[in-house]
């Protein structure tokens, strides 16, 4: 919601949408993955002396991914990268005659979602300097015995160098990282550095059509006013946090009053498991179920010459998930909004308030998790 009240704005200012860039992102990190973790003990295998067992991370990974930028004038633009990560993290024995043993790696794949206001200083000879910052949001895909956490703020500085509608952006980025949680996870180091160059190419607004027809393209993001998961056993409680949802918008306009949106949203349910009938007392952990939402809405605009129109939509909705945490979310399901939108130069806004009914989750067994059916959302799009 702060990302939109930035965007919203710059576009206010007399500034006039020039560009739009997409394109390439790759580099590598200069901070380990994971923090060095020492434990020493006494091995009755090796009674001369103490034992040492480490975890570290010394592998320096490739980040790749996409970018997406939108001009605000000559000095402001906002950038939206994809990029994958691996995390690796190592583990070692030390014997007490000082040789070493490996003990096996662990890798995690991660995505990073930077959303970057950038402010380009003037030109020095054929380059341009630039400072950035923003939010950055993060997701993991495979089960290890660590859960990295999905939000940081990131802010970085670089230059551009321009050749017609090609730009080259080579720059150096910090990003803090929300602490991971406590035992029994391996956290990952909160500070991390990387050098990443980007390849862009320039379009320009008028030239996004498809079949003929207005092609829209942008950002969407909001926050949910369900929850998202049902609670397990008795004896168990779930204490689910306030969540968000961030992705892509695209909508292809039929007419002035008709028009078909799509979106990419991922959307995180985010909780805390509390057993308090255990052997040992009360005790807790956290967990994320990850969900990819992609609904598919008819929009209708009662009143198309107004300039805060009302706006009706409703279509399927689909759902992918991952790091499940015993969950099986379902797969489809419905969805129906209404809102307004509103244009500005090139840009539309439109805040909606959505209702999804999700089928039923598939059950595996008589103590299976649950996620809600019900699912209701405020969303803001912002769309060229």
């Amino acid at each position: 919601m702060r990302l939109a009240a930035i965007t919203v704005a710059a576009l206010a200012s007399p500034t006039l949408l020039c560009g739009q860039w997409f394109g390439l992102v790759g580099g590598t990190h200069f901070t380990r993955d994971f923090p060095i973790s020492r434990t020493v003990f006494l091995d009755p295998s090796y009674p001369q002396g103490l034992t040492t067992f480490d975890l570290f991370s010394d592998t320096r990974s490739f980040i790749a991914g996409i970018s997406v930028e939108l001009d605000f004038g000559k000095r402001f633009s906002l950038e939206g990268n994809a990029l994958h990560r691996t995390l690796h993290l190592r583990r070692r024995f030390i014997l007490p005659d000082g040789s070493r043993q490996d003990a096996g790696r662990l890798s995690v794949n991660t995505w990073e979602f930077p959303v970057l206001l950038k402010y380009r200083l003037p030109a020095v000879g054929m380059a341009r300097p630039f400072v950035e910052a923003g939010p950055a949001f993060r997701t993991r895909h495979n089960p290890a015995p660590t859960e990295p956490s999905q939000i940081g703020a990131a802010a970085g500085l670089g230059m551009e160098f321009a050749a017609g509608r090609f730009r080259i952006s080579p720059a150096l980025r910090y990003t803090r990282w929300q602490y991971d949680g406590d035992f029994p996870r391996f956290a990952t180091k909160r500070d991390q550095i990387e050098f990443l160059t980007g390849l862009s190419f320039g379009t320009s607004v008028p030239s996004w059509r498809v079949a003929g027809r207005k092609f829209r393209f942008g950002l969407a993001g909001g926050t949910p006013f369900t929850g998202g998961l049902r609670k397990l056993p008795a004896f168990e409680t779930i204490r689910e946090e306030q969540g968000y949802i961030a992705g892509l918008a695209a909508e292809v306009e039929l007419s002035r009053r008709f028009s078909v949106e799509a979106n990419g949203l991922y959307r995180p349910f985010r909780a805390r498991s509390i057993y308090e009938g255990g052997p040992f007392g009360p005790s807790s952990f956290e967990f994320t179920v990850l969900t990819w939402e992609f609904p598919v809405l008819a929009k209708y605009r009662p009143l198309p010459e107004w300039k805060m129109r009302p706006v009706v939509e409703a279509g399927p909705s689909f759902r992918l998930s991952g790091n499940r945490n015993g969950y099986n979310p379902s797969s489809y399901g419905v969805t129906a909004g209404g809102g307004i939108e509103a244009d500005y130069k090139a840009v539309r806004i439109g805040p909606v308030v959505r209702y999804t009914r999700w089928a039923a989750d598939s059950r595996r067994g008589l103590f299976t998790p649950r996620t809600e059916p019900n699912q209701v959302e405020l969303l803001v799009s912002l769309t060229f």
